[in-house]
């Protein structure tokens, strides 16, 4: 019978050995991409504990589940216990604040002129949604000048956690989360609702804002990516930084592929150093596509 955590109790299961962790440094290295150095151990055992004393098993038995999994329900599990989902509503303020001064007008005068009908953005490794969300508030000034247009811009949101993705589809977010938006944003592109304690409120995305985003589970990893569209815009900020170099480095030119001629991968403001011959760089963490 499989043993349950109760309440507030923190269970204590036994540590890995540098055997047993190795093991899962390699699982995670080829299975998602992520760069595992041995100071590692402690992530692994701190996301774990708590579900190996769930299901009454250790480490070595909690391998073999995974890799026998043909379901992949656990190895899923697995995926959202190790993977970091860090993120906040407008993220390094620059960026969007270049995005809005330096990408949007071009983009909207495009659409003015005839030369475009649709605008398509990507937010890759989503988290739980404040970077789609944000990129869409800042877009829908422009979008609403372009009335005569049938929903102007689309975004696309992408995770490899389905617990994010979840949570970003759903649009729920604590006070806590949007305590430093000015109240125009709270108030234009979010609907206020009690918690179920009462004692608080969350917030939720309006339906105008959510259905032009789709959220999407993605493995950078995959050979191929189910996406069929071309983007103006690829933020991809604070992701590259846990793969692997080589992962980085394959990830990078594969996603500078999904643009569209004169599109903009941004990446975060401390992610520099990418070189490409395919794109022009415009900033140390912005790339232009040239062809």
């Amino acid at each position: 019978m499989d043993q349950k955590v109760q309440g507030n109790f923190q269970p204590n299961i036994q540590k890995p050995s540098d055997e047993q962790y190795f093991k899962y440094k390699l699982l995670v290295e080829n299975e998602l991409g992520l760069d595992w150095s041995k100071e590692k151990k402690y992530l692994l055992h701190g996301r774990l504990n708590a579900r190996l004393f769930e299901l009454g098993i250790n480490y070595d038995q909690y391998y073999d589940l995974l890799i026998n999994d043909q379901e992949t329900k656990e190895k899923e599990l697995f995926y959202n216990f190790v993977t970091t989902n860090k993120t906040e509503f407008f993220r390094e303020p620059s960026i969007f604040l270049w995005i809005r001064d330096n990408i949007l007008p071009p983009l909207r005068e495009q659409i003015v002129s005839g030369k475009k009908k649709k605008i398509r953005f990507w937010s890759a490794g989503c988290s739980s949604g404040e970077e789609a969300y944000s990129l869409s508030f800042e877009t829908h000034a422009m979008a609403g000048m372009l009335s005569h247009e049938k929903e102007p811009y689309r975004i696309l949101a992408t995770d490899i956690n389905t617990q994010a993705i979840v949570s970003a589809y759903k649009g729920i977010y604590s006070h806590e989360l949007v305590k430093n938006l000015p109240q125009s944003v709270l108030n234009k592109f979010f609907v206020p609702v009690p918690s179920n304690d009462g004692r608080s409120k969350l917030f939720v995305i309006k339906d105008f804002i959510k259905n032009l985003i789709q959220f999407r589970v993605l493995n950078f990893l995959d050979e191929h990516y189910p996406i069929a569209t071309q983007f103006d815009i690829i933020l991809c900020r604070n992701v590259l930084y846990y793969f692997k170099e080589e992962v980085r480095k394959v990830v990078f030119e594969k996603m500078l592929g999904y643009l569209n001629p004169g599109g903009y991968l941004i990446l975060s403001g401390t992610e520099t150093g990418y070189r490409t011959r395919t794109a022009e760089k415009i900033r140390p963490n912005i790339f232009r596509k040239t062809n």
